[in-house]
Parts: C-alpha cells; sequence; structure tokens
C-alpha cells in the first residue's frame, strides 16, 4: 500500500500502485454517478473494494480490477473469478442493492465476439451484456458455488485508464467531473482538475485507514468543492461599495481570518440560514445583519471601523455565492 504523502505523479511505479489508482478513481466515478443517493464511501471496506452506502442504508458493493496494458486479457477471466467470488462474500450481508464488477479491460469476458460491447466507458447492467458475456458469469458462479449473489443486481463497467501519462489515465474520471460540474452549474477554468486531486487525495487516505467503518460522507466530500468555488470567485459584488484601496489593504492584511470564516461550513451555514430568514437582498442583509457576527473579529486588535469594514467583507463574500453554493448542494441532493 502506498503512503500517505504520495503525490499523483508517483503513482507509476508498480503494477500494484497502479491498482490502487484505478481503485481509487474507481471510487471517485462511482460515487459522483450515484452522488444523489449516496451518504457515504468507504475505499478497502470490510467486504469489498469500494462499498458506498445509501440514504436508505443499503449498500453498493464493487470490486475494481485493472490491467496495467489494456491489450493483455491474460487473466481477466481471473481477475473477474475473483471479482465474483468477493462480491458473493458480500451479497451475504443482505444490503447490497448493487454488485459491481469495474475494469479497464477493454476486453473483460476475454472474447472478441463480445469486444464492441465495451467500448470507451461503459455501463451495462447483466441483463444487458451480450450472451456469451452473461454466459460466462453464470458459468464461473455456478462452478465456485457463489450461490449468494443475484445476478440481476450484477452490472459491469467499464473505465479507459491506462499510461504513464495522467492526463491521459483519468481523461475519463475527468470527464465523469466534468459532467457534474456541468449538472452544478460551476464552470471555472481549472477547477476540475484541482477538485479531482483533493477528492483522489482524500479516497486513498481514507483507503490507507485500517478501520473500515472510517468513511467519507457525502458532505466532507462535496466540501471542498464549495471551498474552491468560493474562493475562486471574484468578490466583486462587494467591492462596488468600497473603496478599492481600503479593501484591498483588509483583504491582504486578514486574508488568513477571512478565508477561514468565507471557507468554515460552520460560518456559512449560521450566515446562509439567517440569510434566508431574512428574504432580504444581499445588501440589505449585509447592512441590517453585520453587527450580529462581530464575534468572528473579537480576537483582532483593530479599530471599530475596520472591524466592521471586516465583517461585512466576509458576510459578501459568502452570500455572492450563495446561487454556486444551493446548486452544488441541490445537484448532490443535500438538503442544508
Amino acid at each position: 500500500m502506498r503512503n500517505g504523502g504520495e503525490t499523483m505523479s508517483s503513482r507509476n511505479a508498480s503494477p500494484s500502485a497502479f491498482g490502487w489508482d484505478f481503485q481509487v478513481s474507481s471510487a471517485l466515478l462511482l460515487m459522483l454517478e450515484n452522488i444523489k443517493e449516496a451518504k457515504r464511501v468507504r475505499v478497502e471496506g470490510a467486504d469489498e473494494d469500494i462499498e458506498i452506502t445509501l440514504q436508505d442504508q443499503s449498500k453498493i458493493y464493487a470490486q475494481a480490477k485493472a490491467v496495467v496494458k489494456p491489450d493483455d486479457y491474460t487473466h481477466v477471466i481471473d481477475k473477474l473469478t475473483d471479482a465474483l467470488e468477493t462480491l458473493n462474500l458480500a451479497a451475504k450481508n443482505g444490503d447490497g442493492v448493487l454488485f459491481t464488477y469495474v475494469t479497464n479491460s477493454p476486453n473483460p469476458f476475454n472474447n472478441q465476439r463480445t469486444m464492441s460491447f465495451f467500448t470507451g466507458r461503459t455501463h451495462l447492467d447483466f441483463d444487458e451484456l451480450p450472451d456469451d458475456a452473461q454466459n460466462k458469469i453464470e458459468g464461473i458462479i455456478l462452478s465456485k458455488g457463489y450461490s449468494d449473489i443475484d445476478v440481476h443486481k450484477m452490472d459491469v463497467r467499464i473505465i479507459p485508464f491506462y499510461g504513464k501519462d495522467l492526463k491521459n489515465r483519468y481523461k475519463e474520471i475527468q470527464a465523469c467531473i466534468n459532467e457534474f460540474l456541468s449538472e452544478v452549474n460551476v464552470d471555472m477554468q481549472g477547477i476540475n482538475t484541482e477538485i479531482m486531486e483533493i477528492w483522489q487525495r482524500d479516497l486513498f487516505q481514507n483507503a490507507t485507514q485500517t478501520d473500515t467503518t472510517i468513511s467519507i460522507s457525502k458532505e466532507k466530500m462535496i466540501w471542498p468543492l464549495i471551498v474552491l468555488v468560493v474562493g475562486r470567485t471574484a468578490a466583486a459584488e462587494y467591492k462596488k461599495d468600497y473603496d478599492d484601496d481600503e479593501i484591498e489593504e483588509i483583504e491582504n492584511k486578514y486574508k488568513l481570518l477571512i478565508n477561514q470564516n468565507t471557507m468554515s461550513y460552520e460560518m456559512i451555514s449560521r450566515v446562509m440560514t439567517e440569510y434566508k430568514k431574512s428574504k432580504q437582498t444581499t445588501k440589505q442583509f449585509v447592512a441590517d445583519h453585520w453587527k450580529e457576527y462581530l464575534d468572528i473579529v473579537s480576537s483582532i486588535e483593530a479599530d471599530e471601523s475596520i472591524k466592521e469594514s471586516l465583517v461585512k467583507i466576509i458576510l459578501y463574500r459568502i452570500l455572492v455565492q450563495r446561487q454556486y453554493i444551493r446548486g452544488i448542494k441541490r445537484g448532490a441532493n443535500l438538503c442544508n
């Protein structure tokens, strides 16, 4: 297993490292594709490579098996057999609603007749698989005595994922992230790459936790995206009401305090809750309620006018992002 300080660019060292990379990236893709129904995700769970707990406490269990060379079909059936064995064990828990086999092989059944079904990023339920593929799965299950898994709760996913060039390796993961960002109306240059690296890092760190009860909640996963949006969007709105030089000086001097508050889950929740109750415009809310937030600047030594401006800057920065925040939360089905 890789150490927690490993960077994205150091994931080419060995087939096992490549496998870990594929597993983490598969978890990210599966989580995003199920984001509305998902509650939390665990990589290297108690039973499977990837375990996604849904809102009703049922689970998606997934096995992620990678080949380093996409044209090497030597061991694809062995990988499928191993995956089915583990998925069958997870089925004994009784809480699985979906059992997923994820691979990067374009020929997961080592059958030239079925290869055309698995071109590019592919997602097929068991009943949609070609007959030869269905027969292969059922044959393995029968010969190995895997009696607990219901094939009609199975699906197969192909994620093209190969090469040392990380841009190429992650292109389908990046595409999935772009689709999600589009759904939540976030269109900011470079934010897709930043959030991918954050999510991959967090999921990898989750995989290194030996306590398999430790998982990543949907809230914890989505929050870094909100933080990035808040930090990246220009705060032009609040600057309209202040002298540019004054604001720039305050922002530079108290940058840490501003960032801490505008990126704080508790602070944003506090402001957004009160703002929603007030039914006021952004400008009206800041003018009428800024004194209620003086506690956030109580620790600094500054005159009252500086504190007032600082509080207003923080409130403006939070409130002008509300549409982004609301869109992200709605897209991820986060209620608060």
